[in-house]
């Protein structure tokens, strides 16, 4: 099943109006997507998810002031060290400075710092390292980063939210309180647990993740004891 706005805002009508399907396009129906969307928008500040986890490639054009780089619409926040191909053949990793900081780096130094809002868009400047202070024409340049969740605006657009479950109570939760109805304190409460498991789902990973993100056992890392296998 989809995660589309209809199954939430259908969801939501059943636990509010005990009706299966809401009237698409009416007054009740937009002001439940702009609960949606705030839940939506909350979600995504609060932690770094890794399905808004996103990779950008794009190239250099010119070969001199082509130090700034515009970032995707979406874009939110760096994820990883930049990979540039600051000097044509050169591949490099990249720090991050804030723009405060920039005047304590060396000329030599390899480092980039984000400038821009939401509003007028990011724009991710480059100091190369090089001689001439430009990147090399056509330099590879390759950005991780978290991005933005779309608002949901038709019945057909898909959230990113892992549990729709949790925008289900969150925007329930909101209704409830502006119509001074006490009930908004159990989907409130709601909202929280699934969000916590969300979280604890994000923070730990798979037996098949052998990268030591989570506390072994002495039996698991002495014997080759795998839990669930032995």
């Amino acid at each position: 099943m989809a995660n589309t706005l209809e199954e939430i805002q259908n969801r939501i009508s059943a636990l509010l109006d005990q009706e299966q399907s809401p009237t698409q396009g009416d007054d009740e129906w937009n002001l439940r997507t702009q609960y949606i969307n705030t839940a939506q928008s909350e979600w995504e500040q609060l932690y770094d998810w890794q399905v808004l986890y996103t990779e950008y490639n794009t190239a250099t054009t010119t070969g001199s002031a082509n130090t700034s780089i515009s970032l995707p619409a979406d874009f939110r926040k760096i994820a990883s060290y930049p990979k540039i191909t600051f000097d044509g053949s050169t591949t490099d990793e990249f720090q991050q400075v804030r723009p405060q900081e920039r005047s304590q780096k060396l000329a030599t130094d390899k480092y980039f710092w984000v400038m821009g809002n939401k509003t007028d868009g990011y724009t991710m400047v480059v100091n190369p390292s090089t001689s001439s202070g430009n990147l090399a024409s056509g330099a590879s340049i390759f950005v991780s980063y978290y991005a933005t969740a779309n608002s949901l605006v038709s019945p057909a657009d898909v959230t990113p939210v892992p549990d729709i479950n949790y925008l289900v109570h969150k925007a329930l939760a909101q209704r409830l309180f502006s119509a001074d109805d006490p009930r908004y304190s159990i989907s409130q409460a709601e909202s929280e647990k699934i969000l916590a498991r969300m979280l604890e789902r994000e923070a730990v990973h798979s037996e098949a993740a052998d990268d030591y993100s989570r506390i072994r056992t002495v039996e698991e890392t002495r014997y080759g004891f795998r839990i669930g296998r032995n």
